[in-house]
């Protein structure tokens, strides 16, 4: 294979191997992408059931609390201690299922919790020093000053769990934003590269394939409507070469052909 057939054969596989590669560092860029989306939403979807799951544990004590302690329903003894220990295995459970740097942030909530358990505990044992079954025990009293501070530390804590899994996803969307401009680079770079060889490749069919046969064209009607010899000083080059040199012999040398 030589000559016009090569070149433009060598000039249309250069453009498809190119558009191959860049689509498939594209493809690759976007698949790498949709796993960091997908890490993103499976962490923050983690990091929001977990908080929910704190603070229904966090309602389930405060409601045998106030039960027992503020209307005086012995029945919720138990639960107080029950709710109060699943509310300890609730936290564990999302510090088991949280990355480490966001479990820092529940030490403190751990620390909290602690102290939820000595306040029920201390009440429990006769707080104020009556137990909640006392007439001489004031649980709303006791719930105001001991418990709902405690409380509302637990719950701050659970918010600020809440908040970080938000805050994480501010460098997170960047790096989807850095990671989406690198997936559509090549295909830019390619789009340019290609717009430039189609460009040249134009150029070139005009000049030396298209031009040529215009000319010879011409100069053939031209020959044959006024029998005056065949010239075409063209530029030409390989079978456009050949054909103009064979119809030049033809035209004006018949008998050579013989």
């Amino acid at each position: 294979m030589t000559g016009i057939r090569k070149r433009i054969t060598i000039g249309f596989l250069g453009i498809v191997t190119l558009l191959f590669f860049s689509g498939m560092v594209s493809l690759f860029e976007l698949s790498h992408m949709s796993v960091d989306i997908e890490a993103i939403l499976v962490s923050s979807r983690k990091s929001i059931e977990e908080s929910k799951n704190i603070i229904d544990a966090l309602h389930v004590n405060d409601r045998a609390v106030v039960n027992y302690a503020v209307l005086r329903d012995s029945t919720y003894v138990e639960q107080c201690k029950s709710s109060y220990d699943e509310l300890g295995v609730t936290v564990r459970r999302a510090r088991a299922a949280m990355s480490s740097s966001d479990t820092s942030i529940l030490d403190s909530l751990d620390q909290h919790i602690a102290e939820l358990g000595r306040v029920i505990d201390a009440m429990l044992a006769g707080g104020d020093n009556a137990d909640a079954g006392s007439q001489l025990f004031d649980g709303r009293k006791w719930y105001d000053d001991n418990y709902e501070p405690v409380y509302n530390k637990i719950s701050d804590g659970i918010i600020r769990v809440m908040s970080l899994a938000q805050s994480s996803l501010t460098p997170r969307a960047e790096q989807l934003n850095r990671n989406a401009y690198r997936s559509v680079t090549p295909v830019f770079i390619s789009l340019v590269v290609m717009i430039v060889i189609l460009l040249m490749f134009y150029y070139f069919i005009m000049i030396y394939t298209v031009k040529p046969i215009i000319g010879i064209n011409q100069e053939l009607a031209r020959s044959l409507r006024y029998k005056t010899p065949y010239s075409m000083k063209a530029e030409c080059r390989d079978e456009i070469k050949e054909l103009n040199e064979k119809i030049e012999v033809m035209i004006n040398n018949p008998k050579a052909i013989k």
